[in-house]
């Protein structure tokens, strides 16, 4: 049994590289964006240097057919040493509706960049290579993808170690039971993520996961407990077979099967 470190990110910030202009005193300076989130992005390249503490500016899809205005507070400006340019920190302010639409669809498009890395691991490729192909995709955007991946993706995406990964393919709504049953049985999960799947009315019949979830090695007592008490003496038989049973929920179930006969 073990804590968790259950710190998340406050906003997912994507590797964006996106097409942008800064307007700035009636002249567009040509850039690029990065650290792209739903609040701010980075803006690199040959920009002035603003004395306004709001400037405007566009961010383009890497196609050009997506273009969105924004307005932006200032929050860093420093030069590039890569590049001799400039560095601007921008937090977005007054977002229309229109304009978070706009955004998320550029983060889409920017998630989705990533997906031809995942389509291209062939079934039966060793789980080692598979987490090679996995760690060159940025986290934020292994997170975002696994919350809503297809079968094919979620196939790969549950090879993956990193466990806030996991726990977003624990959230997923398309995932199957026999996915279920494979992600509760990873030792890469964090605590809240078995408590996920534990409470998840998809499988809270299926015996396979719960029991799953009570051998995980990461599980906390109190879920283990919950679980073992819902489980029939045939399922907490197959339970006790389990290597990675905690020794003292192993000692509980045997009195229980010795009680209950």
């Amino acid at each position: 049994m073990s804590n968790d470190d259950r710190e998340q990110p406050r906003d997912t910030r994507f590797a964006a590289g996106l097409p942008a202009r800064v307007h700035y005193r009636g002249v567009d300076y040509p850039c690029r964006a990065h650290d792209l989130s739903r609040s701010g992005a980075l803006l690199r390249g040959g920009i002035p240097w603003p004395s306004e503490l709001e400037v405007g500016f566009a961010l383009l899809s890497g196609t050009g057919d997506l273009e969105l205005e924004l307005q932006g507070r200032v929050a860093r400006i420093e030069e590039d040493p890569s590049d001799e340019g400039t560095v601007l920190a921008i937090e977005f302010v007054n977002l229309s509706p229109e304009q978070t639409d706009g955004l998320e669809r550029l983060l889409s498009r920017v998630i989705e960049g990533h997906a031809p890395a995942i389509d291209a691991v062939r079934p039966g490729t060793p789980p080692h290579e598979i987490r090679k192909v996995l760690e060159a995709i940025p986290l934020p955007h292994r997170v975002t993808l696994a919350a809503r991946a297809n079968p094919r993706e979620r196939e790969v995406l549950r090879h993956d170690i990193h466990p806030t990964v996991l726990e977003s393919l624990a959230r997923n709504p398309g995932l199957l039971v026999s996915e279920a049953r494979a992600l509760a049985s990873s030792p890469h999960l964090m605590s809240t993520t078995l408590e996920i799947l534990a409470a998840d009315p998809r499988w809270q019949r299926d015996d396979e996961v719960r029991i799953a979830i009570a051998a995980n090695p990461r599980v906390v007592a109190p879920l283990a407990e919950k679980v073992i008490a819902s489980l029939g003496t045939l399922a907490l038989r197959r339970l006790l077979a389990s290597p990675s049973l905690n020794d003292e929920l192993r000692v509980k179930i045997l009195r229980r099967i010795v009680r209950h006969g």
